[in-house]
């Protein structure tokens, strides 16, 4: 394949003296690609940017765009007339907005939520501010977890041999089967789960398990964490979950840590971790975090200090920063890892009692064993880090079931809640073992890979319309409790087993109860479980710090073995490259595939890559450059005598030699939303070692594909936009009240004295996207699909533009959500000849729907390029039940008109509403805009301005603050907090 552009030169261009941020390697590299897209974009000045002074179009470009056209004008909708709501049917009574306490699960976990529900329908997913692990925080996984609720590709019905069936048709042939297996003690009789946290799943299992005392229990789940718990059993005689204290730490070393990636831990860990840092800042010092990644994550974008590190040298670095802590001064060869390992070591002895070391949790047990000893032997066991019982219940593995189905040992094979047909490491076997097997049954949300191998299907219900718990990473047990009578007839985990076992089946409110009743007496029950309703969790079930005992020291200095290929050197120019590492990575955004069918995250741009609908074989630029390899280049992939083809995607910051591939798509279900979608990395995956395989080789086929991103929309490269806050520096914020002449009004004060303003922590923000799914749900934001992202029509009102610092090879990474400014001389208001948006009383930039004519000119005004034209009919044809999920405070639009962040101008209203009938001011933090509950490390900040001891008032006058192209005197609403970094300049990597 020839290159679209030369990585040779994107390194010189980048070497320059002069600091520069840039979001995308076609942006740099000027390709076709990148000028073809953006003259679809913006139409009237491809011209332009095919001129010489590219800096100068970029600046015109971020200014304003004129004359961006009629499109989409057109006033055909091919919709059925529809009837106002303007008379209530006499059976239905508006109800005030509810909350109900409850939980969102990832891999099992509990975090704790509130789900807001209007007449009956959950329309939303808040933060629980009480909940002890969460505390008002969510994630990417909870605020989407409400569309598949509504999803009309759920499983709808009970199906034996791929054919409708009930329940009671369920129980009557399968009691008996159950019967005679009770009989014959459980022999041949398996239950399969997926990771279970649940109190009371594990109490009816355990039962289960005596009534059936030759039935064994196996659990897997794709994103393994075998590993954490296999070194611990190492270290400390048996198997423990690792915590943190960040508040009595001084440094932070991760290798490959991955605490403010996507997963069970994040929202906790997260919040934890940035309380701890602006802690550190206000007493002028700061809670650095240093980093050695294979492939960049969330938690290396963060860090202060970065390397790129390989699998073959991970190991190997552990033990050496394990031999210079103990005094034998081992090092790794000379290089960028031996610097950061020089400064690392020093770092950590200065700080002997006082750091933490971290160890992702893909990595192999041997590393993981490794930072076990570093936590020892630096005296930060008990103090800085801690242990408590594993969350997750032990039970049988993936691999140990394989081998009894294939031996013939397994009769009945109970699926509850996995799928092994699809996720299970490709040398298991899975689809060919089902045939061995003479009754399977299987229960989940969709008719999926492992549904259609079963005998019977089973939907399972979904946690927002049954009843059941589960604990938190930190041990807490949350209440679930159905929000919704349930769709489709389905049912719990618990109402399964207890319908299979029970001589009479029941329902999932009596199993839970009685679960937490059992002696105990109604009086003393009651309350304390109506108070466990509200609350939406038990008090003071956290885990407690185990006191622990090394089992076992970990031996320093260099791996004793090392595959033979793996210190293979570099290929030469223009050949194949030969012995890769690949790793494997969860999904940011659907997971392990288990959330393949939610449109919500499939349309959610990935934090690094900012790729949406698919997957794509991630390399460094280093190993692009010697193979020729370019954005979109098909390739086959081949290890460990298996094969897969994909795209590439350069990605800067990844170490050489190392290939990413990322979990969750290449499924083949052709009636769900997913089908068809990337390639399935399980394919290659093998359950000796899950995680990572040496050996690797590509090959390119010769083709090339357009890959769905959006990191080159809305561009506005030539600025500094991301600043930096060296500790201890002159302050890079803008001075406190700069306010430059103007011809415009002065807009700044209102009639009724409120501003509403919004500010922004850059330092605090960890592109966890979460903000953006919050503001998809609470605003009815349309999903629009692959190819309308191509063409640059993606919807979502709120992006986290990513910005690299720096080279190719391990530059600086920045994240800077980007809403709409609500500048207070707002240029699209200049620009629109109809008066379709305008400010309102409070200072609010309004967008007037039913005036807007479609002309898009208030979007070549913006600077920012956050409004967002609706080219086609994104809500048209909607199912039924995803239109009863739309928030029925905000207006669903039709095609043809501009949509953008109003600050959820509903949420002002209510509470206009509701201090008016109170006859008081609006209380400081009394609105909380969509993004801004939901973020887990508080990074936005909302209110008025006016208001002298409001919140966001005290961060205006911040020395970090400053206003993104505040040169413009457009004055916006929404400003920044630059990022701290440490008082030296960082290192080049």
């Amino acid at each position: 394949m020839s290159d679209p552009y030369d990585l040779a030169a994107l390194r010189a261009r980048l070497a320059g003296p002069v600091r520069r941020t840039w979001r995308s390697l076609d942006a740099v590299a000027d390709t076709p690609e990148f000028r073809r897209f953006l003259h679809n974009e913006f139409p009237s000045a491809a011209g332009l940017a095919a001129g010489s002074d590219r800096r100068g179009f970029l600046k015109l470009m971020a200014a304003s765009l004129a004359l961006a056209g009629l499109a989409g004008c057109d006033d055909d909708d091919p919709r059925d007339q529809e009837v106002p709501y303007v008379r209530a049917p006499e059976q239905v009574v508006p109800s005030a907005t509810l909350s109900y306490a409850s939980a969102a699960l990832i891999d099992g976990f509990a975090n704790g939520v509130l789900v807001t529900t209007r007449n009956g329908r959950p329309i939303k997913i808040e933060g629980n501010p009480q909940h002890p692990w969460t505390r008002g925080g969510t994630d990417v996984f909870g605020q989407a977890s409400i569309l598949d609720l509504y999803d009309p590709l759920r499983s709808q019905a009970v199906q034996y041999l791929g054919r409708a069936s009930t329940w009671l048709a369920a129980r009557a042939a399968l009691v008996g089967r159950f019967a005679q297996s009770r009989a014959e003690q459980g022999n041949g009789l398996r239950l399969l789960t997926g990771p279970v946290t649940s109190p009371s799943l594990i109490a009816q299992i355990d039962a289960m398990r005596q009534a059936f005392p030759r039935m064994r229990w196996h659990s897997h789940m794709p994103a393994d964490r075998s590993p954490a718990y296999a070194a611990t059993q190492q270290v400390f005689g048996r198997a423990l979950e690792t915590r943190w204290h960040f508040d009595q730490a001084k440094l932070v070393v991760a290798l490959d840590g991955d605490f403010l990636d996507p997963g069970p831990h994040q929202v906790g860990v997260s919040r934890d971790w940035i309380e701890a840092r602006q802690a550190s800042a206000r007493n002028g010092s700061l809670l650095q975090l240093h980093t050695a990644a294979m492939v960049p994550n969330l938690t290396s974008a963060k860090s202060d200090y970065h390397v790129a590190v390989g699998p073959r040298d991970m190991e190997q670095l552990a033990r050496s920063l394990l031999s210079t802590v103990s005094g034998q001064q081992q090092t790794v060869p000379a290089g960028p890892i031996r610097e950061w390992q020089s400064r690392v070591a020093a770092a950590l002895q200065a700080a002997h009692g006082q750091c933490i070391v971290i160890a992702g949790a893909t990595q192999p047990a041997a590393v993981q064993a490794a930072v076990h000893g570093l936590n020892v032997a630096l005296g930060n066991v008990g103090k800085t880090v801690f242990y408590t019982a594993p969350v997750l219940a032990q039970a049988e593995s993936l691999t140990a079931l394989a081998a009894d189905i294939d031996r013939g040992d397994v009769r009945t094979l109970v699926m509850l809640d996995t799928n092994p047909a699809y996720d299970a490491p490709a040398d298991l076997r899975f689809i060919d073992l089902f045939a061995k097997v003479p009754l399977k049954i299987h229960a989940g949300l969709y008719v999926n890979e492992t549904a259609n191998y079963a005998d019977w299907h089973l939907p399972l219900a979904h946690p927002l319309e049954t009843w059941g718990d589960a604990r938190a990473l930190d041990g807490t047990v949350s209440v679930i409790q159905p929000t919704i009578q349930p769709f489709y007839g389905s049912r719990s985990m618990q109402e399964i087993l207890s319908l299979l076992i029970d001589q009479t089946a029941a329902n999932g409110l009596t199993l839970l109860r009685g679960h937490y009743q059992q002696d105990t007496d109604a009086a003393t029950f009651e309350p304390r479980w109506r108070q466990a309703l509200l609350d939406g969790f038990l008090p003071n079930t956290a885990l407690p710090a185990e006191d622990v005992r090394v089992n076992a020291v970990p031996k320093a200095g260099a791996p004793e073995a090392v595959a033979p290929d793996a210190r293979a050197p570099a290929p030469p120019p223009n050949s194949p490259p030969k012995g890769l590492d690949v790793i494997f990575r969860p999904d940011p955004t659907i997971w392990d595939g288990s959330l393949a069918n939610n449109g919500w995250l499939q349309e959610l741009p990935k934090p690094l890559t900012k790729l949406v609908w698919e997957n794509a074989i991630s390399i460094a630029p280093a190993l692009a450059e010697r193979a020729h390899l370019s954005q979109g280049d098909i390739v086959t992939l081949a290890v460990a005598g298996r094969s897969v083809e994909g795209p590439v995607w350069v990605l800067p910051g990844q170490a050489d030699n190392t290939v990413a591939l990322t979990l969750g798509y290449g499924r083949p279900a052709p009636d769900l939303l997913f089908s068809g979608l990337g390639y399935d990395a399980y394919a290659v995956r093998i359950s000796a070692s899950p995680w990572q395989l040496p050996g690797g080789t590509l090959h390119a086929v010769g083709r090339r594909v357009q890959l769905a991103t959006t990191q080159i929309h809305n561009t506005m490269e030539g600025h500094d936009f991301a600043r930096v806050q060296p500790m201890g520096a002159a302050p890079v914020g803008d001075p406190a009240n700069a306010v430059q002449p103007t011809l415009y009004p002065d807009n700044s004060q209102h009639g009724d004295g409120r501003a509403w303003a919004m500010v922004i922590d850059n330092d605090a923000c960890i592109g966890c996207n979460a903000c953006v799914v919050a503001c998809q749900a609470e605003n009815n934001i349309a999903v629009v699909g692959k190819e309308q992202v191509l063409a640059g029509r993606a919807m979502h009102w709120l992006r986290i533009d990513r910005y690299y610092e720096g080279g190719l090879d391990d530059p600086d990474t920045h994240f800077m959500p980007i809403p709409c400014m609500h500048c207070e001389q707002a240029p699209c208001e200049v620009g629109c000849p109809v008066e379709a948006t305008l400010h309102d009383s409070e200072g609010l930039n309004l967008q007037v729907y039913n005036r807007c004519i479609g002309t898009r000119a208030c979007s070549s005004y913006c600077p920012y390029k956050v409004r967002h034209f609706n080219y086609l009919d994104y809500t048209g044809g909607q199912a039924p039940s995803i239109q009863a999920r739309n928030n029925p405070d905000v207006t669903v639009r039709s095609r043809g008109v501009m949509e953008k962040c109003t600050y959820c101008v509903q949420r002002i209203a209510a509470a206009r509403i509701t201090a008016d009938k109170d006859n008081a001011p609006i209380p400081d933090g009394a609105v909380q805009t969509a993004c801004q509950g939901a973020c887990p490390t508080r990074a936005i900040t909302f209110g008025d301005k006016n208001n002298p001891r409001s919140a966001v008032a005290a961060l205006r006058t911040d020395p970090r603050h400053y206003a993104l192209l505040g040169e413009l005197n457009v004055r916006p609403r929404t400003t920044y907090l630059a990022e701290w970094a440490p008082p030296t300049a960082k290192p080049e990597g």
